[in-house]
């Protein structure tokens, strides 16, 4: 596991040094989300009522330093341009083994404290920060034209920020990302890119 980790980090920590210097954004909505660059990929999920698993769980891994560059500021920076294949609150309890409608109603923090114990056994914040990797692409633009659902089934693959390429193809659902996704809401727009939520987790190999 470990070494799944370090082969993602090498690459990553490449392409994204140039944030080391970018000011922090990230320190809460309660936090500080949204307060100097409003409606970036973050404010969008912060503001969504059922995507506060995934953005709990990029606290978690952000306030362990499972990454050496901070996937809050990435999502909340007006000059990145990123794609997210958002989990909402129901695939994270289908991954988790909860009931459906657990996390109905609980805030980010309420998630974020729990979610740690959560965790399957043996699975700590680099594997969840390995997970996430898998739903973020760093395109060179990502607007309507160039990822919205349609573009990028018209494309026929997606590459995410582990260096992973996904097939984006057409299932009995929608618009299907590695064969065993599917995107349920498309398309939202923010400043720095697009959103487009999900029915499960992505974890490939890695649990």
């Amino acid at each position: 596991m470990q070494n799944i980790i370090n082969r993602s980090l090498v690459p990553l920590f490449l392409a994204f040094a140039f944030f080391a210097t970018t000011p922090a954004v990230a320190s809460g909505y309660g936090y500080g989300f949204g307060d100097k660059e409003p409606n970036t990929v973050l404010d969008k999920l912060v503001q969504t009522d059922g995507a506060q698993a995934v953005v709990a769980a990029v606290l978690v891994v952000d306030e362990a330093g499972a990454l050496p560059f901070s996937l809050a500021d990435i999502l909340g920076d007006k000059n990145a341009e990123v794609v997210l294949f958002a989990p909402g609150n129901a695939a994270f309890e289908q991954l988790l083994g909860l009931d459906p409608g657990t996390l109905n109603g609980l805030t980010i923090d309420q998630v974020k404290e729990a979610l740690p114990g959560l965790l399957p056994p043996g699975v700590d914040a680099g594997v969840v920060a390995n997970i996430l990797l898998k739903h973020v692409a760093l395109p060179k633009k990502a607007t309507l034209r160039t990822a919205s659902d349609l573009a990028l089934l018209e494309e026929g693959t997606v590459e995410v920020a582990d260096e992973s390429i996904f097939p984006v193809s057409v299932t009995a659902s929608g618009v299907g990302v590695n064969y065993e996704t599917t995107i349920i809401r498309a398309n939202i727009t923010a400043r720095n890119g697009v959103v487009h939520f999900i029915d499960t987790v992505i974890v490939d190999d890695l649990l």
